[in-house]
């Protein structure tokens, strides 16, 4: 194993950990903020209107996005790759919500709510560790302007799909 791959340093290491329990913070505030709105279809264009899978990823992207934007004019960063990143692991943590939420329900045949918070924080955790190694060792490779499209057309399909679900059960509360 290579041990110089783990030396990051440390404002970064510092920045990425913040920017986490932000992040992480964040995403249980919009838990709630649709209701707290009285329903407001603004806001849930960004938090979940429903329990559904698909509806917490948003839980996900959305802090992430915001806290990497603050992160970006923050921490000054020169790296050309940083909103790639960003969204790359924001990507990642979604799909690892998806893949561990139908795992261990799938093998319980149950959903239960402190197992589904310890998986929406062990993803953000996955989302800001990819972040951290790959800005720390500039490892990838990015096409700004496909983040900046894949980006907003993901977030207009979160916008779309909270108005119009798809009938499949990942548009489904649990």
């Amino acid at each position: 194993m290579n041990t110089t791959a783990f030396n990051f340093p440390k404002p970064l290491k510092k920045t990425e950990f913040y920017s986490f329990l932000a992040a992480g913070l964040l995403g249980v505030l919009f838990h709630f903020i649709y209701e707290w709105s009285g329903n407001k279809l603004i806001v849930g264009f960004f938090s979940p209107v429903s329990e559904s899978t698909w509806e917490h990823l948003k839980l996900v992207f959305f802090p992430i996005l915001l806290v990497s934007v603050a992160e970006y004019i923050i921490g000054n960063f020169q790296n050309s790759c940083f909103f790639c990143v960003k969204l790359k692991s924001a990507l990642l943590s979604m799909v690892s919500v998806i893949v561990l939420f139908y795992t261990y329900s799938g093998i319980l045949g149950q959903n239960i709510d402190w197992v589904n918070i310890t998986i929406y924080f062990i993803s953000m955790a996955i989302a800001y560790l990819y972040s951290y190694k790959k800005l720390s060792t500039n490892s990838t490779a990015c096409n700004f302007t496909f983040c900046i499209i894949g980006t907003t057309i993901l977030i207009i399909i979160f916008m779309i799909f909270s108005v119009y679900p798809p009938g499949i059960g990942l548009f489904q509360a649990p």
